[in-house]
């Protein structure tokens, strides 16, 4: 099938309002605000901060921490049409996060029940605190310590579909899926850091922004 373009969106920060991981992480133990703040200044590479964060969880809590996960979630204004639009145009829609994934089942509901794909660590419960196995390795020439590559995922679906993509992201996690990718939307420390890096963006704040550029660009020629 022959598609215009394939959307890949991170979840923390920009599916949803917040970002849950450091909610979550931080409502169980404060002092991971430092741990945090490292990450988000690129002191500490995320797979090393992802791990010490969640392994300050103890693993027997799962149920409080979906509970937390569902009383604290708000969706991102236009989000739910921006997905239904998508799945009406068939155009492929991808949630790539370096969460885990029993964080977006506990947002989202179970994978099976839709339409959106995703790709996401895997968390597991089997010992005293949650442990992560990480999915997409980094490639070069992402210079690695990701934890789950995004850069990888882009170059995987552009040559999987042989479309343009387009990244919509908010956070340090998304830097390197950002450089790879054909058109990003940025907001909050992906804007700052994309600024930094002297690379293109179009800002958004709701996925209604996202939308309405996308299929403006589609009636006129997608470009990349």
């Amino acid at each position: 099938m022959t598609v215009p373009f394939v959307v890949v969106s991170d979840f923390d920060g920009t599916i949803t309002a917040q970002d849950l991981v450091v909610a979550l992480t931080c409502h169980v133990n404060p002092d991971n605000r430092t741990l945090v703040d490292r990450i988000n200044r690129r002191d500490l590479d995320l797979r090393s901060g992802l791990t010490a964060l969640f392994e300050s969880l103890p693993s027997e809590n799962r149920q409080d921490y979906e509970a937390f996960i569902q009383e604290t979630l708000t969706f991102r204004p236009g989000f739910h049409r921006f997905q239904e639009v998508l799945e009406e145009a068939r155009i492929p829609f991808y949630i790539v996060s370096n969460g885990l994934d029993f964080m977006l089942d506990a947002a989202l509901g179970p994978q099976e029940t839709q339409a959106a794909h995703r790709i996401v660590n895997h968390a597991r419960f089997d010992g005293p605190s949650i442990a992560i196995d990480w999915r997409y390795p980094c490639e070069p020439p992402c210079p690695g310590g990701c934890g789950l590559c995004k850069h990888a995922v882009v170059a995987e679906l552009r040559a999987r579909y042989q479309a343009p993509i387009v990244f919509v992201g908010d956070g340090v996690t998304d830097f390197n899926g950002a450089k790879n990718a054909d058109w990003v939307f940025a907001r909050s420390h992906l804007q700052s850091h994309l600024d930094d890096a002297h690379i293109e963006y179009t800002p958004y704040e709701s996925f209604d922004d996202v939308l309405n550029a996308l299929f403006v660009a589609e009636r006129e020629g997608f470009h990349d």
